[in-house]
């Protein structure tokens, strides 16, 4: 045995099942786990980092359809994008195993939202394995690999930052051979012989069974009691089965059913368990997949009941549910997190441009009373004091977008605010949609050449595309490019002349029809 965190048990697991290839996008949580992929002499030059998870996934797919495994490593956010090709290629049928590397953020340190992954395994049909110790990671990878070639289909399983962090002993598998790397496995051409409702159908009468029983077979009953006909039963996934378990130290008496994969769910062991206790308490994060799935029963209860809070379920929670598990229901008490605005007044590092780029803007706004629609990353900290300059920050990629709607909706050009990776993510798609629509819309490219919030993976230059992008539009002779590069060193009376000047052109442009973008270029100072 060897002692590993969780994301060297991925690489681990990754080596000794033959992983060809790596695809990764940058985003908390497993930005570390591509990059440790980068850094390790087995995968350092079959790993890449990619802008956008729909391409991502798409390569994988080819890997796939090559015969060679491939392993697809992005946030949960990420889902939303690869989601097209996913569920497509569910029916497709696909050839080595293609395995998604999920993510999860329950208490949201780096992430918009507290999107729960599990939930696309009902929506797409894909598995879903959850494990609950570095161990399993390494175990469920395996059974994630050999059970996408088995229904020749992609495979997800899912992780969150306190797993990956974890560190326990993990006992690797006897040597893999090749013959169980899927290098032999290509796509299947004959399922074009069906019709598209055929291929949906088929792939129902092929892997529900199959799916069923690998549910079950990763479904077992720890805490080692029986548990009389009126005790209190305890249902968990993922995580929070390593936190239950801490809990129940002084609790022995507590039977748990630990589900492994949790979509399909194991129906059948959780109908016999449920008849076996008064109560089910459900432990979960970040939303009730599970709890929502068996509450029919009657006697469960988890967050929809009060028992626990929404997003991440931590000892105390884990403690007072099963202190209150006699009450049906418990009053929700969840402290609403605010934004502590920072001494310095900043959110963002020393020497960055944004403070200086979000006080012009300031003044634009404040002139022109035109709305201002931002993006995800760090443009997005211009939404809230000092600066409370954007109106909006909803997903990556997005600024342009809605500032297009904005635009059409008021009658008046609007102002968006996007970073370079944002841009590339998919920003330049609507960047291309307001070009050829004829939006009036000026909108700002902050190039700082990194994903500086995902660890500062670098980050194209944008300014030929959008040039392609804009002079190819409906009315190239109304659009305009520029672009001002700033020297983040400078300070004071010089910064402040550049910013004017960036200021007036800005002011230019706002009285023009059509597209105007503007880059604004400089080099990130925390990833130089």
């Amino acid at each position: 045995m060897t002692f590993l965190s969780g994301l060297q048990a991925v690489l681990k697991s990754a080596a000794d099942n033959h992983v060809s290839a790596v695809f990764g996008v940058p985003g908390s949580p497993t930005t570390d786990v591509v990059t440790a992929f980068q850094e390790s002499p087995e995968f350092s030059s079959t790993s890449e980092w990619f802008m956008n998870e729909k391409i991502a996934f798409e390569w994988a797919l080819g890997t796939s359809f090559s015969g060679k495994r491939s392993l697809v490593v992005v946030k949960h956010v990420g889902m939303n994008v690869l989601a097209d090709p996913l569920m497509t290629s569910m029916i497709h049928t696909i050839g080595a195993g293609l395995v998604i590397l999920v993510g999860d953020d329950p208490e949201v340190t780096g992430s918009q939202n507290s999107q729960d992954s599990r939930y696309y395994g009902n929506l797409s049909r894909s598995p879903v394995f959850d494990p609950s110790t570095p161990q399993e990671i390494y175990n469920f990878l395996t059974a994630s690999f050999q059970l996408s070639e088995k229904i020749k289909a992609p495979v997800i399983v899912r992780v969150t930052a306190a797993i990956l962090n974890d560190e326990a002993e993990v006992k690797a598998a006897a040597d893999i051979s090749a013959a169980d790397s899927g290098a032999d496995l290509k796509t299947d051409k004959y399922v074009w012989q069906y019709r598209m409702k055929g291929r949906y159908q088929r792939s129902h009468y092929a892997n529900d069974s199959v799916l069923s029983k690998t549910a079950a077979d990763f479904c077992r009953i720890g805490n080692a009691a029986s548990g009389g006909e009126n005790s209190l039963g305890i249902i968990t996934s993922g995580f929070c089965y390593s936190r239950t378990i801490a809990v129940l130290k002084s609790m022995p008496n507590i039977p748990v059913l630990k589900i492994g994969v949790v979509s399909p769910l194991p129906i059948e062991q959780i109908r016999q368990f449920l008849e076996k206790h008064k109560t089910v308490l459900v432990i979960e994060e970040s939303e009730p997949v599970i709890e929502d799935q068996i509450r029919v029963y009657g006697n469960v209860i988890g967050k929809r009941s009060g028992h626990l809070p929404f997003g991440s379920t931590a000892e105390a929670h884990i403690l007072s549910a099963i202190e209150n598990s006699n009450q049906p229901s418990v009053p929700i008490s969840t402290n609403i997190e605010m934004f502590k605005r920072p001494a310095d007044n900043s959110y963002f590092c020393d020497g960055c441009l944004y403070p200086a780029f979000y006080e012009m803007l300031g003044r634009l706004k404040e002139k022109t009373k035109l709305p201002v629609t931002g993006d995800i990353g760090c443009s997005m900290y211009g939404i809230v004091a000092p600066f409370s300059v954007l109106d909006s920050a909803v997903s990556l990629g997005a600024g342009i977008g809605i500032g297009s709607g904005v635009s059409r909706a008021v009658g008046k050009k609007s102002i968006a605010v996007i970073g370079d990776f944002g841009f590339f993510h998919s920003g330049l798609l609507s960047l291309i949609e307001a070009a050829e629509k004829g939006v009036s819309e000026l909108v700002y490219v902050m190039h700082n050449s990194a994903a500086a919030m995902t660890g500062g993976q670098a980050v194209y230059d944008p300014e030929n595309l959008i040039r392609a992008a804009v002079q190819t539009g409906s009315i190239p002779d109304q659009s305009t490019i520029q672009s001002f590069d700033f020297d983040v060193s400078a300070t004071g009376e010089v910064l402040n002349n550049e910013m004017q000047l960036l200021f007036e052109a800005s002011s230019k442009e706002i009285e023009k029809e059509g597209i105007s973008v503007i880059i604004v270029r400089w080099k990130c100072r925390k990833h130089k």
